[in-house]
Order: C-alpha cells, then structure tokens, then sequence
C-alpha cells in the first residue's frame, strides 16, 4: 500500500504539525484547495481535523485502515494520529484544525485520554472516534450546505483581532453545526460502534500511562526512570514508545503539559505567576518566566492579561 512503503521509509521522520503553524488562530484554522498547507507524507498533529471534500476522489489513509473519500465526504483525524490524504488536481475541498481546549473546553483531560471518554459525555468525538470504521457521506443538498458552513467558518477566520470574540462564537456554532448534521446522520451507528467497542486505541496503554503519570505529578521532579516504573516498562522502551507515538522525548512531553496548565491557571485563576510556576513543577519564577517566554512568546502576565482583557474565557489558546 502506499501509506505503508511511505510510512516505512520514512518512520523515523514524520512530521509532528502544530496549531501555530497550520492555523490562522491559536485555536483554530480552515484552508481550502487555494490555499492549503503542504503535506506530501503522512505525518501526525497536535489538534484535531476535519476534511470536507466537496469535489474530486482521493483515499485516507488513517489508523492501519483505508477510507475511499468522493464529493459529499467528511473525514475526521484524531490528535497524534498518522494519517495522510493525497490532494487531487481538481479537488475542491476544506481542511479544518481545531484545539482540543475548542472543541471540547469544559472536557479536562489530556488529548491521549479521549478514546475512553463516553459519547454522552462528548458527542463531539464521535466521528473522530470512528472514523478508522465509518465513512461519512453526504448528498448534493448536504454537501453544498456544508461546504456553505466552511466558507463561513473561512471568513470569520480572517476577521480582525477586535472581532474576536464575536468570530470565535460564530466559527464554534458552525463547527458544532457540521459536527450535528453528522450525528444526524450516523448517530446510530455511532452508538452500535460504542457498544461493540470499536473505539480506536490509538495509543500503546504505556504511553497513556505515561500521560497520566506526568499530568498528576506536574509538581513534582519527574523523570524517565519513574515514569517508565509507572508505565511498567522499561526506561529505554518507554523513551521509544513516546518518540514513536508522540514524534516527542519525554522532556518535551512534560514540558509541554507543564505550560499547558500554567496556561489554563494563569487565564482561569487569580493565583499568581510565581504560585502557578510552583505548582506546575518549573521551580524559581524566573525559571518559570524564562521558560514560558521562550516557549510561548509572552511573559506569564502579558498572556494573562492578553486572554483576560480580552474577555476570552471559554476557551485556553
């Protein structure tokens, strides 16, 4: 298959994509044919994704499965999740990332945990959950309302930073529109594949360990050895497991979630800068300072008072 001879050549490369350099905002981005992205290989992202293909064939490669994708064909990729979808010359179609904080912001858990979320709890992650088994195909009239809801979702992308608000209510409520007619469609058969526990297992249950190890234990010093205790895995094996499902070392990976949670607590609470970096495990706040600036672009305070000001709380960029 050409997923597999690629995917063999290139293993040890494939390319981790993140939201500031897919995305137009930090939590969210929509391109079409015109104007997409290069992604030549299959290759993995941070966030979700949705493909709406209004015109052309092509195949999605996702998961160890293969899904044919025609005119009327949503497909929905998971966080960190290999995949790869060749373009076609004369496609039309939209392709549309999104933060987990997004899509799911009342949901708190790392993105390596969804697969165990039930539908209940988040029927967002339905077509994203069973894409490796379902095909989600609509008609003329559908097709074109969804490319309609792209189109809009496009627009309000490009509006200036003072619309912000007003745009990140109008792109979520289409979102949530696109996400509702599939339920429409194939909420039933969502809740056969729940059943039958066709939920896709994406990552190896040492990773999830892994993950949960480090989220609950962001305070305190972590290392490789302990978390490979933790995972019941070797040290060695568990630096390969993470590399190989995550494209990151283990240090990226607390690093990463540490400045996720000092994110969340610096726009969500009154606790102060010096507390949060205590509390995420970077130490001396000029350590914490240091590292958030490098790896975020602002001061702690000024991304506080960036997301507060701006009266943007429903949402973690």
């Amino acid at each position: 298959m050409p997923l597999t001879r690629r995917a063999g050549a290139t293993r040890a490369a494939i390319i981790n994509y993140t939201m500031a350099a897919r995305a137009q905002r930090a939590y969210f981005g929509i391109h079409n044919q015109s104007n997409c992205l290069p992604n030549p290989v299959p290759h993995r992202h941070e966030y979700f994704q949705i493909y709406v293909n209004t015109r052309g064939e092509t195949m999605h490669y996702i998961g160890g499965a293969q899904r044919p994708i025609g005119p009327g064909t949503l497909s929905f990729v998971l966080p960190f999740l290999v995949h790869y979808i060749p373009n076609t010359a004369d496609g039309v179609f939209h392709v549309i990332n999104i933060s987990k904080d997004y899509l799911l912001p009342s949901l708190d858990l790392d993105v390596f945990e969804l697969s165990e979320v039930p539908l209940a709890r988040a029927p967002e992650l339905a077509p994203f959950r069973f894409q490796h088994c379902l095909d989600f195909r609509f008609d003329e009239t559908e097709t074109q309302y969804l490319h309609e809801l792209c189109e809009r979702m496009a627009q309000e992308a490009q509006q200036p930073s003072g619309e912000d608000t007003a745009s990140h209510l109008l792109i979520r409520s289409h979102l949530l529109n696109l996400i509702g007619m599939v339920w429409r469609s194939y909420g039933d058969e969502f809740r056969l594949c729940e059943s039958q526990g066709k939920v896709l297992q994406s990552y190896k249950p040492a990773v999830l360990r892994c993950i949960r190890y480090i989220t609950q234990n962001l305070s305190q010093e972590l290392i490789l050895g302990d978390a490979a205790q933790a995972s019941h895995v070797s040290a060695t094996h568990l630096a390969h497991l993470l590399k190989n499902e995550t494209g990151k070392t283990f240090l990226e990976l607390v690093t990463e979630r540490r400045i996720e949670q000092a994110k969340t607590l610096l726009v969500f609470t009154s606790d102060s800068a010096a507390e949060i970096g205590e509390s995420t495990g970077f130490g001396e706040p000029a350590h914490f300072a240091r590292r958030f600036r490098q790896i975020v672009g602002s001061t702690p305070t000024a991304y506080r008072r960036r997301f507060q000001q701006e009266g943007m709380q429903t949402w973690v960029e």
